[in-house]
């Protein structure tokens, strides 16, 4: 890990301690003002789902960036992949602006939690159909192992803790945020390693 990346994650978890301090301090109902959407009258209103949100999206672009670094004819099943991401990313986006999960489960009069958990199992069925998961760099698997950790986390938490839980509502969005960051990475793995095999080909 360089200087850069050492920072960038040493700011995150300084973020997220502060978003904890704040919940352990004045509870839920002042953590909302960060966690929320997003429009409001507080000071860095919604921030968490701003960061959220834009980190989604950027997952997107570099998986859709990816898609010009490979062959659709010569390697059919990544170029598919990459595309499937960019769909499933942009949508994660919109659904992470919008609680349109949210939305459909108080609808169906369901818990929301299990919706996105249906979305994560549609994404364990493109990475295990299309993903090519062995052919992947190391650093890009390490990134996607700890996404999935970490979701797993956030879906426990959101299933089954307790609403009024100490550290519930924090934990619950810093590790989908955390988890974000790591799918992220992966994405930009996976883009470093296609542009470095494009520019051995082209030597």
């Amino acid at each position: 890990m360089n200087i850069k990346q050492s920072l960038f994650f040493l700011i995150i978890a300084f973020y997220s301690l502060s978003l904890l301090f704040v919940e352990w301090q004045y509870g839920q109902p002042t953590l909302r003002y960060y966690m929320t959407d997003i429009k409001g009258d507080v000071f860095f209103y919604a921030i968490n789902t701003t960061l959220s949100v834009t980190i989604l999206w950027i997952t997107a672009l570099l998986f859709a960036i990816s898609t010009l670094c490979v062959d659709k004819v010569k390697d059919k099943t990544a170029y598919w992949f990459y595309w499937s991401q960019v769909v499933m990313f942009t949508y994660l986006g919109f659904d992470d602006r919008f609680m349109i999960h949210e939305f459909i489960g108080a609808w169906l009069g369901k818990n929301d939690a299990y919706l996105l958990l249906g979305i994560g199992l549609i994404e364990v069925g493109l990475l295990a159909t299309l993903g090519q998961i062995k052919q992947l760099p190391q650093k890009a698997r390490y990134y996607l192992y700890t996404a999935a950790l970490l979701f797993f986390i956030m879906f426990i938490i959101d299933a089954k803790a307790p609403d009024k839980l100490l550290f519930r509502l924090a934990l619950e969005d810093l590790t989908k945020l955390w988890a974000g960051i790591c799918l992220a990475l992966f994405a930009w793995e996976i883009l470093a390693d296609r542009i470095a095999k494009l520019k051995i080909t082209r030597v």
